[in-house]
């Protein structure tokens, strides 16, 4: 199904790169996204075979399952190109494009994958009357919310030649989680009443999650499930109060998102041949080895650095591998850069710097700068954070009880047996009016042992209470009628 599908020619012209890099990034983690669907290309019929068309991507909401196909078509020549290029931006026409290339994504959603239309990296290479179509679907369940900014290494190959590309931003919306993190057993009644809370988002005993609660009766927490929350307010009418959570869970791994070979004055990798004073440059093909916990993460020559420092093609490296690297927590890594000499006759593989380098998460978010000999290398950590707030309310009701029902109920209120060994039985009559009534039980620290809340109550009430899990001691029942409360102790003897 296609979504709001618009050409990129009638787009705004500095638009343009920002929804080419949108088309491009999504079919790299073919290997790594096998559970999404495969995509099925669907586009209108009749549009040119040397154009750009792409879907429109809808927008995905927090711990909510998410699956969106997009397909598009990109152009055989520069023509498409220039007719969007931003301002000041010199694009020659009518030059052919070899191929356009995937080389890495980073910045991606937690929980989110991607799968293509062909194995990564994705390369279109078809040469008319064959369309450069393709397609991507999106799935997967985002664990954070936010917008997220996706930065796109991507190859346009001309006459043989990579042209310079650098990162291309793409902003991906995750909308936060529409259902409540909390749920009230009440939604009021008359003062004093208490609210009990269940947290909805419950760490089950991980680390990383933190709770801040405000129960806006001059009452906060922190406690991960807060105890039953009173409303004792002296008043005159009723009044809404709002009850907020703040859930902040970091539980997220660190991600290693990108390497850099800044530069390397000291010329230590090199294909350089021939021996002083005739010697022959040469572009070393560099690759990265990257162990960490005792195992080798990355050793692929294809997993190449693009350019090179030595003769000044690029003036950075950006090492090219498929996703960002997860780093476990504690672990040291070690990272070496290499040269592949494996097509030269006789050549073995050289390393590049002084020798590994090592890191870890320790490093924090951010970039940050290695040095090997005269090489520098620069690599980027990443890690998420989800904030989640949510707001509920009560309503505090003023309840004007007359002082006749009091004196009754408290007349009629029973206890027995009392003292007890086990259980007791509780009577007492309210007439003359329907109330809101809670019967409480608390320990003399005042910790909530039990509660029961009657809405709309009027007549006798007689009912057994069991105490037989308690400890020996004294507690009590406080028995709350509208605004006003009856107390009673009760000592229990086993």
């Amino acid at each position: 199904m296609i979504h709001r599908l618009s050409k990129i020619k009638k787009m705004k012209k500095n638009n343009f790169f920002l929804v080419l890099s949108a088309l491009l990034c999504f079919g790299f983690f073919d290997t790594v996204t096998a559970q999404c669907p495969n995509c099925t290309i669907a586009l209108p019929v009749g549009i040119p075979a040397d154009t750009i068309l792409i879907d429109s991507l809808i927008p995905a909401y927090k711990n909510a399952y998410y699956e969106e196909g997009i397909s598009y078509r990109l152009p055989y020549t520069t023509d498409p190109l220039a007719a969007v290029a931003p301002p000041g931006t010199n694009v020659p026409l009518g030059v052919s494009i070899d191929d356009f290339t995937i080389l890495s994504v980073t910045g991606l959603p937690p929980g989110l994958t991607w799968t293509g239309d062909r194995p990564a990296p994705m390369v279109y290479d078809e040469a008319a009357p064959q369309t450069r179509d393709g397609c991507i679907t999106l799935c997967g369940i985002p664990g954070a919310s936010g917008t997220f900014n996706i930065n796109v290494n991507l190859g346009i190959r001309i006459a043989g030649f990579v042209v310079p590309s650098p990162p291309i931003p793409l902003e991906f919306i995750v909308f936060p989680d529409t259902n409540a993190s909390f749920l009230l057993d009440t939604s009021g009644g008359c003062a004093p009443f208490g609210a009990v809370i269940t947290n909805l988002i419950p760490s089950n005993g991980n680390a990383g999650f933190s709770y801040a609660w405000d129960f806006g009766n001059g009452m906060t927490s922190i406690a991960e499930n807060p105890d039953t929350v009173w409303y004792n307010f002296n008043m005159t009418s009723d009044t809404v109060v709002a009850i907020t959570q703040q859930v902040i869970i970091d539980t997220f791994p660190y991600l290693l998102e990108s390497i850099v070979v800044a530069a390397d004055p000291g010329n230590s990798c090199n294909d350089d041949v021939g021996f002083p004073p005739f010697v022959v440059a040469g572009a070393p093909d560099m690759y990265m080895i990257m162990i960490g916990h005792g195992d080798t993460i990355n050793t692929d020559p294809n997993f190449a650095l693009i350019g090179n420092t030595q003769n000044n093609e690029y003036p950075r490296d950006t090492m090219v591998f498929p996703g960002p690297i997860e780093l476990g927590a504690g672990q040291m890594y070690s990272l070496e850069i290499w040269d592949d000499d494996t097509a030269v006759p006789f050549g073995t593989d050289d390393p590049c710097g002084s020798g590994p380098v090592t890191f870890s998460a320790a490093l924090g978010v951010g970039v940050h700068t290695l040095t090997s000999g005269s090489m520098t290398i620069e690599i980027t950590l990443s890690h998420y954070i989800d904030t989640i707030n949510y707001v509920d309310s009560v309503r505090v009701q003023y309840c004007n009880v007359s002082v006749d029902q009091i004196k009754n109920v408290e007349r009629s209120l029973s206890i027995y047996p009392n003292p007890t060994s086990d259980a007791v039985n509780i009577q007492f009559q309210l007439n003359g009016g329907s109330k809101d009534v809670d019967l409480v039980l608390s320990d003399v620290l005042g910790r909530t042992l039990y509660t029961e809340q009657m809405k709309n109550f009027n007549g006798t009430y007689n009912q057994p209470l069991d105490l037989s899990r308690e400890a020996n001691g004294v507690y009590i029942l406080h028995l709350r009628v509208g605004s006003d409360v009856i107390s009673r102790k009760i000592v229990l003897q086993k």
